[in-house]
């Protein structure tokens, strides 16, 4: 079980590089294996199609979204709505009603959406 787990973290990283290159290897690689930080991955037929990263701080009653992405062949189909809705599930089961992230233009409809 371990080693599936690492390999959707690998495979989770890989996503956001690609869907976010303007974080850069090195940070996402950071931020997704820092112990700190939580992940809920989106799998279809066995593969991770995207997922979001987040870093819960319970006591201050928020998570903070790092990254929130879908492969491009999975957009738009449902994936990211569902995601969104099963962290922000998590969260109020955590305790935390706030959800905190840095969007770019491009993302904050999505955000706002969600």
């Amino acid at each position: 079980h371990r080693e599936e787990v690492w390999r959707d973290l690998v495979d989770l990283k890989g996503i956001f590089c690609k869907q976010l290159p303007e974080m850069g290897e090195e940070y996402v690689t950071k931020v997704v294996f820092d112990h700190r930080h939580r992940s809920i991955l989106v799998k279809r037929n066995g593969a991770v199609c995207g997922g979001v990263c987040f870093r819960p701080f319970a006591a201050q009653g928020f998570a903070e979204i790092v990254f929130c992405a879908i492969t491009h062949d999975h957009k738009f189909k449902g994936y990211g709505t569902r995601l969104m809705n099963h962290l922000k599930e998590w969260c109020r089961q955590e305790g935390m009603y706030h959800l905190l992230t840095c969007a770019d233009n491009n993302a904050v409809g999505y955000f706002k959406k969600a």
